[in-house]
């Protein structure tokens, strides 16, 4: 009889530590990457009888949670039988979670715990996603530029002013360039100005009769201040691409067609693809690949125990690949995975465990009754 008293008191006890991990599940429901917990119970055997329950474990299930659009351009969600592999130090953590940010150094970490997201680099080798000396494309100095347009013998005397370049040093200048027409050697003088006045270059250019220019007399060189070389180009020898000349137009007319180089441009933003790239964009237009998110294949989910949150851990060292090399797995830029949590579950869940507990506790009651009738009995 006493016996029963106790069966029904470890029978609450179960049930109560039951809901504590029910509840547990359902206060992560948006915890991203969170794996819900099952509990099991086992019966308690001794002398040949049987003297109640209790929790003989609790296991986590590893299906996939639930896409949610983020709109965050380091989130990605990993659809497939794999891990995010995360560094502090020298110790390993893995999750599903793949909510990724650049810390105060430009290293590619965990959003939540701060650990380095393992990359894979060019060689192959596991390494560190960092933004390092690519937070600023330096400038490209101009090496020419291309004029196009028209002009005319009528119109004797041509000028192009505010043709922006970049100088050796990085910043912005400007030149202008003027044509004048020499009718006794029918060819057209050029004169190329810095934004002070000094000329830096000169030249002449000559055309056939079809209007176009000749080979040879298409493009002048200038020298700048420091030593800069910059050829004006004025088009193909032979081509109506670039200038040409129509002496039945009254008036001239030039135009800025091309300058190469770029000014220091630094990163404006960055983006991972769907092959787990991880891309930096830069104000020019520019891109550059600066690594490639390490992705651990999970031969069993077993083998991993979860340390807090959405991180796990595990003795055995997973093989850490790319993305279509060696691993069946996509991933969906900017989305992250939900917790799995099922809520019907977890309510069907709890119903069970209050039953549960509500027929240990009748139990313990009848017990005790029995228990008093029987004190009553024997003071009488």
């Amino acid at each position: 009889m006493f016996q029963s008293f106790y069966n029904g008191l470890s029978g609450m006890q179960t049930s109560s530590k039951a809901l504590d991990i029910v509840s547990d599940n359902v206060a992560n429901m948006q915890t991203p990457g969170f794996k819900a917990k099952d509990v099991f119970m086992t019966s308690v055997h001794g002398g040949g009888k049987g003297l109640g329950s209790q929790v003989a474990e609790s296991g986590h299930r590893y299906t996939n949670g639930e896409v949610a659009q983020t709109g965050n351009n380091t989130d990605v969600f990993l659809d497939g039988r794999a891990l995010f592999a995360l560094k502090d130090g020298g110790n390993y953590y893995y999750t599903r979670a793949g909510m990724f940010t650049l810390n105060d150094q430009g290293v590619l970490v965990d959003r939540l715990s701060g650990f380095e997201v393992v990359g894979i680099d060019d060689a192959g080798r596991l390494s560190p996603i960092q933004v390092g000396s690519n937070d600023v494309i330096p400038a490209v100095p101009s090496t020419s530029v291309s004029i196009k347009g028209e002009i005319s013998t009528k119109d004797t005397s041509v000028e192009l002013e505010k043709i922006h370049y970049v100088a050796s040093d990085g910043s912005h200048q400007q030149l202008s360039v003027s044509l004048e027409y020499d009718e006794a050697s029918e060819s057209w003088a050029v004169s190329v100005k810095d934004s002070d006045g000094n000329e830096v270059g000169t030249g002449s250019l000559e055309f056939d009769l079809g209007g176009t220019l000749k080979v040879g007399k298409n493009e002048v060189s200038a020298t700048l201040e420091d030593g800069q070389a910059l050829k004006i180009k004025f088009g193909e020898a032979g081509s109506l691409a670039g200038v040409t000349l129509r002496n039945e137009n009254e008036e001239s007319s030039l135009s800025l067609d091309a300058v190469d180089g770029s000014g220091e441009s630094p990163f404006s933003d960055i983006s991972l693809t769907n092959e787990g790239r991880v891309v930096l964009q830069y104000g020019n237009g520019e891109q550059r690949e600066i690594g490639t998110i390490g992705v651990a294949k999970v031969e069993n989910y077993s083998h991993f125990r979860v340390k807090e949150g959405h991180l796990l851990e595990t003795q055995e060292k997973p093989e850490i690949l790319q993305i279509g090399r060696g691993l069946d797995a996509n991933l969906i830029a900017g989305a992250i995975e939900l917790s799995n949590v099922d809520l019907a579950q977890e309510f069907g869940d709890m119903m069970v465990i209050q039953r549960s507990y509500q027929a240990s506790s009748r139990v313990m009651s009848v017990s005790n009754q029995l228990i008093e009738q029987l004190y009553n009995s024997t003071g009488s």
